[in-house]
């Protein structure tokens, strides 16, 4: 028996070479999703840790210690309790509270000592901290308290606590600004040694920030497990690590899960695949069982001899898969029934129904399979209609809507074949009737040859597999772009090292004065709703969102312009600080009187107010200043007049104005009460009993107040007396809210805000906003030229990284649902080829049956173009056919569900059309470009020239093929028939 199968499969080696490749390509398919799974898996985790923010990675650990005289040793036993931690990199520091006195003023700053402090900050001027008692302070927090490099201070806990004398010993910035060592490193802190943290004696804090490794992740449990323990040797722990690891969770077995339904499409398209060309191969060999049965041999010989030519080829591809992946010996034992089914009816049958040219219609079995088809296909209808969207990073089952695109193509094609057997018949005889032979023969011949018509659901099936994935890939990708437009807040974005405000707006304004390439944009640095402060005059240009309430009117700004400034006053000796905003830099005025002392008149000992004069040169005004705000040492004091280089600057009209004047809005409480009468302003004195920080200030009111902003998704916004605020610049700031659908940068939930305004209600930068952990960023248009960076650096603005919404979108399309959406595809291109494959088994056959009709006719004298184009469509038509159904079956698809892999993990909204017609298209446009070449592919032997004749009458086409009826009527009845009544 074997012998006579590999003589058999050699004397038919195309449909074992077709068999053969088919099992390849199916297992082979099914063996690369499990192998790739894995290594979606890892580089889809990689990618989400690798994206993550510091805080989602960062472990954090706080203690309260009582350092007393051996800091060293408490800190390392604090240490020794944190065990079970892997970390890449850690920081190991503690803490005090407490604030800082600078002669009169005081601010609250921290006292901290942090490993590795003076490896990742830069010092401007002197050194790091090498004894105790030195202390360093960022530039904006030494300037507040008046200090220079050098100059002493206290350091006071409050009651309880020692005062500890100090000295400032240099000024830092960070080295990396947006790096790792700085994200947990916020609010205003004096670095020092851990001697200096033990000197007040009070309770300090101790911290531990571990950035946690890629695998640390692995195990959602285990983290918070170690979390528990921490917190159970009363420790507190603040981390968003748990939620990164619920995320890489969700998305391991989302790529396991997809690429599982990927694997499945790919078998299912296999087996389809499959039992098509096994039933053409089975209708080839039913010769081969009626000389078997002839011989006298039982069923199961029979069965043995002829569902061996095709098993042996089946074997020979999928054997090699189950070895290398045991689990897919189900689809292999499927391959095996499907083979052995296709061949069965031949055992059944007699051997005169074998040899017969005609075979016996089967209506019965063909309705029956076609009804459960139907049947099949609106189950899955149902299912999707009636049941949640799937997703494949939930559990929700493997039902019929998961192989929704297989289910529903089949069943169109089903359809779609019936009406067009019915249809095309009819054109025929109509045709007939009409004498138009050409369209006769067609049409007859696509409604008589029936079987030829078993490729239509699989070409559909395939259609429609590689439609939905272009679909779900192309709404994804899309996706992806317009988040990370919005994410990133332009096309570039560059960040800036920290600056005064002021100075970034001018720098930006100076590199482009044209205004449409650049923008200056600071982000809010907290863990609440995302407040964004933009240039509203750059908006438009730069990022295309036009919101002309950002920039509503304002109060003009009070400006001087000149190098002397005289300002008028009466007061008992009091000196009076003017806050001035320059060209890229602050300005102090400090207007003393002869002989006054620098901290003012002693309570109880000041004379009585005289007016006075008092000038002072301030260069950097020659060429305009922007009046921010008043201070004075000691009230009362009235401001009368001031002048710039002999012209009024701002008169008694402007100082009494109480439209004009406000006290702080930020954290600090105002020390100051303003008094507006007699075209005058007058300054006391207050002191309320509060422990925030003080503001002794009194600002120029030169923005609209409460401040526009515009609101995405209503965050829950500060409630102060009815008034919303949003926190910015180390202030809470009243707004306006208007609401929009989303806002650059923050997207469908964020608050955005003019930087100008912001920062003018906030106060300077040097004053109780100094705390500010806003990041700095300058965002580019489209259109903006390549030495724009070159530019702003010149303006004096330090780059220290940037962004691009294009790199965002990459980094996007290597998470998971960008890597099962890729895999997705390539299972609809494995889908497309066994089709390829099983359409080129059914054109060879079909291609001999037609020849011998063509030939018969051509012999009566039918044209050999009528023969050609009769040729063409009966070969066009099941492309021509299947193509159209299964794209409608996609877009049917598409409407009634979402794809089971959305672009994003987290509630991100997907603004994208539920159809893709554009991936419609494409697909459509390839899948023609591979089916209809092998349709067409030599057409026949009557669609060529003129008949030659041999000796004995017979045409050379015909004597070639001396078992033409044997052959046309193993392969279809129906066109056995046709060739018959020709004849």
């Amino acid at each position: 028996m074997l012998g006579l199968i590999v003589a058999a499969l050699r004397a038919r080696r195309a449909a074992a070479v077709v068999m053969l490749v088919l099992a390849a390509v199916t297992m082979g398919a099914a063996v690369a999703a499990g192998t790739v799974a894995g290594r979606a898996e890892r580089t889809a985790v990689a990618a989400r840790v690798a994206a993550a923010t510091p805080a989602e990675r960062t472990l954090s650990v706080r203690g309260a210690v009582a350092l007393g005289t051996r800091p060293d040793d408490i800190v390392g036993r604090f240490r020794s309790m944190i065990t079970g931690v892997v970390a890449d990199r850690t920081v190991l520091g503690v803490r005090y509270s407490g604030v800082l006195r600078a002669g009169s003023l005081r601010l609250p700053v921290d006292l901290r000592a942090v490993d590795g402090f003076c490896g990742n900050a830069t010092m401007l001027q002197g050194h790091c901290p090498e004894d105790d008692g030195e202390i360093v302070l960022a530039p904006d927090v030494a300037r507040q308290l008046g200090l220079a490099v050098g100059d002493e201070l206290l350091q006071d806990g409050g009651s309880g606590t020692t005062q500890v004398p100090l000295t400032l010993v240099g000024l830092f910035t960070p080295a990396d600004p947006l790096g790792w060592f700085w994200s947990g490193l916020d609010g205003v802190a004096a670095y020092t040694t851990r001697g200096t943290v033990a000197k007040p004696g009070g309770t300090a804090v101790a911290t531990y920030d571990a950035l946690l490794p890629e695998e640390a992740f692995d195990d959602p449990a285990a983290l918070d497990a170690t979390i528990a323990r921490l917190r159970a040797g009363s420790l507190e722990v603040v981390s968003g690590a748990p939620a990164l690891a619920a995320t890489v969770a969700a998305d391991r077995h989302g790529v396991r899960r997809g690429l599982l339904l990927v694997e499945l499409q790919v078998l299912l398209c296999g087996g389809l695949a499959v039992a098509v060309a096994a039933a053409y191969a089975a209708q080839e060999r039913r010769a081969d069982a009626a000389r078997m049965a002839i011989r006298g041999l039982p069923p199961w010989r029979i069965l043995t001899g002829t569902a061996g030519q095709s098993l042996l080829p089946l074997l020979a591809g999928a054997a090699w898969a189950v070895a290398v992946r045991p689990a897919l010996w189900p689809a292999l034992a499927a391959g095996v029934l499907l083979v052995a089914a296709a061949e069965w009816p031949a055992t059944r049958a007699s051997v005169p129904a074998l040899l017969r040219v005609v075979q016996p219609r089967r209506p019965l079995v063909a309705a029956t399979l076609e009804v459960c088809v139907l049947a099949l296909g609106a189950a899955a209808v149902f299912q999707l209609a009636a049941e949640p969207a799937a997703n494949v990073r939930r559990d929700t089952g493997l039902g019929l809507g998961q192989a929704a695109p297989l289910l529903i193509a089949l069943a169109a094609g089903v359809l779609a074949t019936r009406a067009l057997l019915s249809a095309a018949g009819l054109a025929g005889r109509t045709a007939l009737a009409g004498g138009r032979v050409g369209g006769a023969l067609a049409g007859l011949t696509l409604g008589r040859r029936r079987t030829a018509y078993r490729i239509v659901p699989v070409l559909a099936a395939a259609t429609c597999v590689l439609a939905v994935a272009a679909q779900d890939w192309a709404g994804a990708a899309g996706a992806r772009t317009q988040r990370a437009a919005v994410e990133v807040g332009a096309d570039r974005v560059l960040r800036i090292a920290p600056t005064d405000r002021e100075r970034l707006l001018t720098a930006v304004r100076a590199a482009d004065p044209g205004g449409h390439d650049a923008m200056a944009v600071a982000v809010g640095g907290g863990t609440g709703v995302p407040v964004i402060a933009v240039d509203g005059t750059r908006l438009r240009a730069v990022t295309g969102t036009d919101l002309p309430s950002l920039r509503a009117d304002a109060p003009a700004p009070l400006t001087v312009t000149g190098s002397t400034l005289r300002l008028r006053t009466v007061s008992a000796g009091a000196t009076v600080t003017l806050l001035l905003a320059g060209d890229a830099e602050r300005v102090t005025a400090v207007f003393r009187p002869p002989g006054a002392p620098p901290a003012g008149p002693e309570p109880g000992t000041a004379g009585q107010p005289t007016e006075s004069t008092v000038e002072v040169a301030v260069p950097q005004c020659a060429g305009g200043c922007r009046l921010v705000a008043v201070e004075v040492n000691r009230g009362p004091v009235d401001l009368l007049e001031l002048r710039a280089d002999g012209k009024v600057a701002v008169d008694g009209a402007a100082f009494g104005d109480p439209a004009r004047w406000r006290t702080t809005l930020g954290r600090a409480v105002s020390t100051v009460l303003a008094g507006h009468r007699d075209g005058r302003l007058r300054l006391q004195d207050a002191d309320p009993p509060s422990e925030r920080p003080r503001d002794n200030r009194l600002y120029v009111v030169d923005t609209p107040v409460p401040l526009p902003a515009a609101v995405a998704g209503g965050p829950a916004l500060t409630e102060d007396n009815d008034v919303p605020r949003v926190r910015l610049f180390g202030a809470d700031l009243p707004v306006t809210p208007h609401a929009v659908a989303s806002v650059p940068r923050g997207g469908a939930t964020g608050v955005l805000v003019d930087l100008e305004y912001a920062a003018h209600i906030a106060g300077p930068s040097g004053g109780p906003a100094a705390g500010a952990t806003e990041r700095l960023e300058v965002w580019l248009s489209p259109s903006a030229p390549a030495d724009l960076p070159d530019r702003l650096r010149a303006a004096g603005l330090t780059v220290v990284g940037g962004d691009s919404a294009a790199a965002a979108a990459t980094r996007a399309g290597r998470l998971a649902p960008a890597v099962t959406l890729l895999a997705g595809l390539a299972g609809g291109a494995v889908a497309l080829l066994l089709a390829v494959v099983t359409a080129a088994v059914v054109a060879a056959v079909d291609r001999r049956q037609r020849g011998a009709e063509l030939a018969a006719l051509r012999r009566q004298g039918l044209p050999a173009a009528t023969a050609r184009t009769v040729g063409r469509w009966t070969s066009a038509a099941p492309v021509l056919v299947a193509v159209p159904v299964g794209l409608a079956a996609a877009v049917l698809l598409r409407l009634l569900a979402p794809a089971p892999v959305r672009p994003f993990a987290d509630r991100w909204p997907v603004p994208v059309p539920p159809v893709q017609w554009l991936a419609v298209l494409a697909t459509a446009v390839v899948v023609l470009a591979v089916l209809l070449p092998p349709a067409l592919w030599s057409r026949g032997p009557a669609a060529g020239g003129p008949s030659r004749t041999t000796g004995n009458g017979k045409t050379a086409r015909a004597a070639s093929r001396p078992a033409a009826d044997t052959a046309v009527g193993a392969g279809d009845p129906d066109a056995a028939s046709d060739a018959g009544r020709s004849r």
